[in-house]
């Protein structure tokens, strides 16, 4: 699985948690800041959990033993590994979620040059003391960034324009519109699932509320407020999925949370439940997969030792071979030493590994050497997703055990898309089972 469409998949997962919990525990409660923060945290959290370098919270039990020979080096593997097309179902899920979230950025983009447009055409102007942009026509009120917006119908509307006023001031104050930027972005990162959209809802409405509420605080009557919202005129705005302005669908909300009683103090303890709950639940099962234990890799287990390495043609050593680049190698052999002692005409290793890279595949040389091998075992090519699982393995081994010598790592025989590696840390062999990745798996 590519790391890309496996971060979606975490991170997608995660912002269902946070769905489910807050239209399951937290939508009715008047706790409008909490709700707030929770929603935040919800798309913050979505979108880092998967990078996250959890550490193993849980014990993580022993590999299996891994069977088989393996190659040597970073980027071999064994003979008659089954190769795959590199382009398949992977690659066309990929594009057209990518395509999705190109487009949905894009629409952001002209949604903000939407309102560019309309902070140009609009005049300052001060109203009942609070500056103002008014537009020529009779859009509604709205709110973007730091600016209040008013038409000159709404001007003309004197009974309503204070509750408008302190509605759109309390939007501007609490920087609203950060909570809706963040929320197209996280929408198109996350378009093709429906929490996702069911959170970038919950965002608006909770922002409202607030708006609400803090229009009260001014000294407003709670009865002619709501009369306020039912004589307002929907207007139209450029970007309606940026602009605070007034709608009919969220009319009804609006009023019923105007008219909800606030939540207990004892409520409180629906939070204690709702966020840290899902943050336990996704680091644990992390954690649980974050690593796993090597096992040693002793000689009975059928795993290689003495493997000779021939490098486009010339015999070298494993230290040599480990320094190539998967992406450079053009063929790739493993083979057994009865084969070797045929071709050879003598052997006292387990095996050999013979690569052969790009920059030298056509030489005459390493085309003879080549040729000779192909007597007794074809020559397999190395396929893109061998280089990438086996370059991932190895930047695994580099990471997290950085003062390990590595021996050898090529993909698992008998396991499609999984990968080994054998190494040396502190004077002990170990082994572990990669998938496609480059993240350890138990067998």
């Amino acid at each position: 699985m590519a790391p890309i469409l496996l971060y979606s998949l975490q991170a997608n997962a995660v912002l269902v948690l946070f769905a489910a919990a807050y239209y399951g525990l937290l939508r009715r409660l008047t706790f409008f800041g909490l709700n707030r923060a929770y929603l935040l945290l919800a798309l913050l959290f979505a979108a880092s959990y998967p990078a996250l370098p959890v550490p193993a919270l849980l014990p993580a039990g022993p590999l299996a033993a891994l069977p088989g020979p393996l190659a040597a080096g970073p980027g071999l593997a064994s003979a008659g590994t089954a190769s795959g097309p590199s382009f398949g179902w992977l690659a066309l899920v990929l594009g057209v979620y990518a395509a999705g979230t190109g487009l949905l950025l894009l629409r952001l983009l002209n949604q903000l040059l939407s309102l560019a447009g309309v902070q140009r055409r609009a005049r300052p102007e001060v109203v009942l003391g609070q500056p103002g942009r008014v537009l020529a026509g009779t859009s509604g009120p709205f709110s973007f960034g730091q600016h209040i917006y008013l038409s000159d119908t709404t001007l003309a509307d004197v009974a309503n324009l204070p509750a408008i006023l302190h509605h759109e001031q309390a939007h501007v104050r609490q920087w609203h519109t950060l909570d809706i930027l963040l929320t197209q972005v996280a929408l198109a990162l996350a378009w093709a699932n429906p929490a996702a959209w069911l959170l970038r809802r919950a965002v608006l409405d909770n922002l409202e509320y607030l708006a609400d509420r803090e229009a009260l605080h001014a000294g407003l009557d709670r009865r002619a407020y709501q009369y306020s919202l039912l004589h307002q005129q929907p207007g139209w705005v450029p970007a309606p999925a940026l602009a605070f302005h007034f709608s009919f669908l969220t009319l009804k909300n609006r009023i019923a949370m105007l008219n909800q009683p606030a939540s207990a103090t004892r409520q409180l303890g629906r939070y204690l439940l709702a966020a840290p709950l899902i943050v336990a639940l996704a680091l644990g099962y992390s954690a649980a997969h974050a690593q796993v234990v090597p096992t040693p890799a002793p000689a009975e287990r059928n795993t290689p030792k003495n493997i000779t390495c021939y490098l486009d043609g010339q015999k070298t050593d494993q230290a040599a071979v480990a320094k190539v680049n998967p992406d450079d190698i053009s063929y790739i052999q493993v083979i057994e030493s009865a084969q070797q002692q045929q071709i050879f005409g003598t052997s006292t290793a387990d095996g050999a590994a013979i690569i052969t890279t790009k920059a030298n595949a056509s030489s005459p040389a390493v085309v003879a050497f080549n040729k000779r091998v192909s007597t007794v075992v074809p020559l397999v090519p190395a396929t893109p997703e061998q280089n990438v699982g086996m370059a991932a393995a190895k930047a695994y081994i580099t990471k997290n055990y950085p003062n390990a010598k590595l021996q050898i790592v090529g993909p698992a025989q008998g396991q499609a898309g999984r990968y080994q590696a054998v190494f040396e840390e502190g004077g002990k062999r170990l082994q572990l089972l990669f998938d496609g990745n480059g993240q350890p798996v138990r067998q």
